[in-house]
Parts: structure tokens; sequence; C-alpha cells
């Protein structure tokens, strides 16, 4: 088989089933040791499941092309402290879903988190509270990414910010455009195409900030293309 079905994480809907062959994974994963300037002696914290892709592009596989430390982890809110301390990781990546279960604990009140050099947020809608909450615990760079597991590095990033910075998009490889939908009167909200194809979702593209999802997302779509880049 020259490649694998892998997951979406969920952070901005249903997770959804896609296949990668292993060249494109194997892409991914270099951009990501590039992007984020992983190191031998980094070590990476992973919380998703193995079958998706965030632990593909973003953890595992990155960390076996950097010889990095890679420590795989269930995420469990009353055991991730824990965890956490034990490993001090350097690179970490949590969706705003891990942070509503965290908060709920306890321990992660006081939790000193400056360790963490880089983490990595996925496509959700991310407000300002969720990075303050991070760089208040001492991590030093929140990267909003978006297309964390369908093209990451991203085709956005924002950094310590709700807001994507466009000049991050790798031409080479992307043409992002907008364009208006039907489903909204406001001309500023726009579907967001990657390549030509839909990606269901929607921008504000005056403010540059994830809206959110068209009501009906077509089967034919950038996320549940084949991807071979």
């Amino acid at each position: 088989m020259n490649g694998i079905f892998l997951y979406t994480s969920g952070s901005t809907d249903t997770p959804k089933k896609i296949f990668y062959s292993w060249n494109t994974l194997k892409k991914h994963a270099a951009r990501t040791v590039k992007e984020i300037q992983i190191t031998e002696k980094d070590i990476i914290l992973s919380v998703f499941p193995a079958n998706t892709i965030a632990h593909w592009t973003i953890t595992s596989y990155p960390s076996q092309l950097a010889n990095a430390t890679l420590y795989q982890c269930a995420f469990n809110p009353f055991q991730f402290v824990e965890d956490f301390k034990r490993i001090s990781p350097t690179i970490i990546s949590l969706i705003p879903k891990h942070l509503n279960f965290l908060e709920k604990t306890k321990s992660f009140n006081n939790l000193d988190m400056s360790c963490v050099k880089y983490m990595v947020t996925g496509s959700g809608k991310i407000d300002d509270t969720f990075i303050q909450t991070f760089k208040n615990k001492g991590v030093k760079t929140v990267a909003n990414w978006y297309g964390m597991t369908e093209a990451p590095p991203p085709v956005f990033i924002g950094y310590n910010s709700t807001k994507f910075d466009m000049d991050t998009i790798d031409k080479s490889l992307f043409t992002v455009t907008f364009k208006t939908n039907p489903q909204f009167d406001l001309p500023m909200i726009q579907e967001c195409y990657i390549n030509n194809k839909p990606t269901g979702d929607l921008f504000n593209i005056e403010s540059f900030e994830f809206y959110g999802r068209t009501k009906k997302i077509l089967d034919n779509t950038w996320k549940t293309s084949p991807l071979d880049y």
C-alpha cells in the first residue's frame, strides 16, 4: 500500500477520513521540522491518537526526521499535568477542546509551561483568551495553524494572535483565494479556496480571522481530495 487513511483532529468539524501517500506525509513532516526548527535536543509531547494526521505530521514523524525525543500520551485532563511535569516538553500541540477539559481541573491552574518553545493549535475558531492562557503560563510561541492536518505546516500561520499572516503562504504549493458564499449576506465573510478547491471554511477577510464552517460541505473539497504535493 502506497499510503494510509488518517483522520483530521476535528477542531473545525467532525473528524474526516483522508488518504495520505507516504510521500505526502514525509513532505509535510519535513516542513513541520523546518517551521518549528526542531532539533535532536527537542522533546515533543503528543496527545493525538496515532490514527490522526496531526500525530503523523506535527509530532511523531517530524520527531523521527529530526532525531528529537517523542512522548506519546493519551489525552486525559486529570493526567496531563503530571505527564507534562514529568516530560518537560519543548514542543506540544493542543486544540481548544483540550483547554476546555484542562480548565476544569485544579492542577492546571498553576502549571508552569515555560519549557515550551512552540505550541501548535488547530484550525478551529481560536480566541485571544485561548492564546493568552498559554502565554501566561510561559509558552514562548502559540502558532495558530490553519490547515494543520491537511497541509501542514499550514497555509496560514498566526503567531500569538487570532489573525492569520498571509505572508506565510507557500506560493509554490498553494493558491489561496476567497469567494463570497450565498449563505451569508455579509460581503466580508468569504469561503477559502485552496488550489481552486473549496475548503468549506469561512473567514472574515477584513480581520483575517477564522469565522466558521459552511452549513453543507460537498464531498469534493480540498480537505477530502487525495493529497500528493
